[in-house]
C-alpha cells in the first residue's frame, strides 16, 4: 500500500509540470549555448528526414535575414545562423524561416542573436549551406500542432504571445 502511495504521489507532482501547457510556453534560455541545440544537433546528426515540433535553436545571423518569396501561405523572411552544437566549438548552418503574417515581419541584422522554437524540418541539396531549418515559429494554426516563437536581440514574435 505505501508503494502505491508513493507512486500515486510522485505521479501527481510530476504530471502538472509534464503537461503544463505547449512547448510554445518554454522560456528564453538566458544565453545560447550548445545545450541549447543539443535536440537540434542530435536531428543534424543522424539525418533526421521528417518534421519534429518543439525544437529550439539559438545562434548568431552571419548575414542579414531576407525575404522570400510569397508561397501559398504568404510571405516569409528567411533568417541564417550559426548555431554552437558542442562546447569543442563545431557549428552548423541552420536556417529559421518566418511568416510575416503570423509572426509580423521578423527581420534580423548580421550579428544578431536569435532563439527560435519551432518545427525542425531538414533542409534538401537546394537549400545549402544549411543542414537544417526551424519554421512554424508561431502560434499553433492546426490541432497538434505546437505553439512557437522567434527572439531576435531580445524581442520577441509574435508581439502577442499565444
Amino acid at each position: 500500500m505505501r508503494s502505491i502511495l508513493v507512486a500515486a504521489l510522485s505521479a501527481s507532482l510530476v504530471a502538472p509540470s509534464a503537461c503544463s501547457g505547449s512547448a510554445g510556453d518554454a522560456s528564453v534560455p538566458a544565453s545560447c549555448s550548445a545545450a541549447v541545440n543539443a535536440r537540434l544537433a542530435q536531428l543534424v546528426a543522424e539525418q533526421h528526414d521528417g518534421p519534429v515540433d518543439g525544437i529550439m535553436v539559438c545562434g548568431t545571423a552571419f548575414g542579414p535575414s531576407r525575404p522570400q518569396r510569397a508561397g501559398p501561405h504568404g510571405s516569409h523572411q528567411l533568417i541564417p545562423l550559426r548555431v554552437p552544437l558542442d562546447p569543442a566549438g563545431h557549428s552548423a548552418l541552420v536556417e529559421v524561416v518566418t511568416n510575416d503574417v503570423l509572426d509580423g515581419r521578423v527581420t534580423a541584422p548580421r550579428g544578431a542573436t536569435v532563439f527560435a522554437l519551432g518545427q525542425y524540418f531538414r533542409t534538401t541539396p537546394g537549400q545549402r549551406p544549411f543542414v537544417a531549418g526551424i519554421h512554424d515559429v508561431h502560434c499553433a494554426t492546426h490541432r497538434g500542432a505546437a505553439n512557437g516563437w522567434v527572439v531576435v536581440d531580445g524581442a520577441k514574435y509574435p508581439p502577442a504571445g499565444c
